[in-house]
């Protein structure tokens, strides 16, 4: 995964993409993301290539997360998930209530990256992200 950080409060993850200094790179963008105190809203780029991770991998995340979910929790508006595919937009919203509660912020999707700018645009208005879904669910 590759982080970029250069639009903040915009910040893309492209999944599809892996960054050629490691996994601690990203994880030292985000602790640095996080230090600034400042709310951002990401957003998620390609489908993460298949790939099994090590029980290692999972356990180093999800301790990641454990010790900075209240940080996220108050500086990460949302995730707003790219999906062109219908059928995948429909299995990523499906899920979203899985990726709460793990992460601690929401995670919204959109067909396009100009759709999920706008989204972030919204979220970063101070819109809630569960208003910007209801919507998307009514229409």
């Amino acid at each position: 995964m590759l982080v970029d950080d250069t639009q903040f409060p915009i910040v893309r993850m492209h999944y599809n993409l892996a960054d050629d200094r490691g996994d601690e790179v990203s994880f030292q963008i985000f602790e640095d993301l996080l230090e600034r105190e400042q709310s951002f809203v990401l957003i998620g780029l390609g489908a993460e290539p298949e790939r099994v991770q090590s029980i290692e991998e999972r356990k180093r995340v999800t301790l990641w997360m454990k010790s900075n979910r209240q940080t996220l929790h108050s500086y990460v508006r949302a995730m707003v998930y790219v999906e062109p595919s219908p059928a995948k937009r429909f299995i990523a919203k499906t899920s979203a209530h899985v990726f709460q509660k793990f992460w601690g912020y929401p995670i919204l999707v959109a067909a396009s990256e100009t759709e999920a700018e706008a989204v972030a645009a919204r979220l970063l208005a101070g819109e809630q992200a569960a208003q910007i879904e209801a919507e998307h669910a009514n229409a």
